[in-house]
């Protein structure tokens, strides 16, 4: 917990808020609100992750893309201020960012990602990432996306 800085307020925008973090890995605001009844976490998505000399163990799928790592840590997965991660049935949006986002992390997990190419996804990775639904929680090791990544999708 700390006291609130002005990333917090931006962060909170106009809404209550009962309190307020910073990340103590990667010095990310975070704060604690109410959504739809329940408490909720919001905060902003890094850019990068700590360069730790881990690697990428598995992605969790959950209201947001985790990045699960070989050394313990949970983070969410970084992502460009004006993109989103999305996997599912996007009614036309497609996970190409999500599956951008993974592959840059699986060869380097301390990688800056870079997502203005990101139709260039690996098609079997961003085809993997389609195919979840949303509403659950789903974990894809990381065998699982190293798969996707060298598959070509059928069809």
């Amino acid at each position: 917990m700390c006291d609130p800085t002005a990333a917090h307020a931006a962060l909170a925008g106009d809404r209550p808020v009962d309190a307020f973090f910073v990340d103590p890995l990667t010095d990310t605001p975070a704060l604690r609100t109410v959504r739809d009844g329940a408490p909720a976490l919001r905060f902003y998505a890094p850019l990068a992750l700590p360069s730790t000399g881990a690697e990428l163990a598995s992605v969790v799928l959950d209201d947001t893309v985790w990045v699960k790592t070989s050394d313990g840590q949970v983070h969410p997965a970084p992502c460009t201020p004006n993109e989103h991660l999305w996997w599912g049935d996007g009614w036309g949006d497609k996970p190409s960012e999500a599956a951008t986002v993974i592959t840059t992390l699986l060869d380097d997990l301390g990688a800056t990602v870079d997502l203005r190419e990101h139709w260039k996804a690996p098609r079997g990775l961003t085809a993997l990432l389609e195919q979840q639904t949303k509403g659950g929680r789903t974990e894809l090791h990381r065998h699982t996306l190293l798969h996707a990544r060298m598959t070509q999708p059928r069809g």
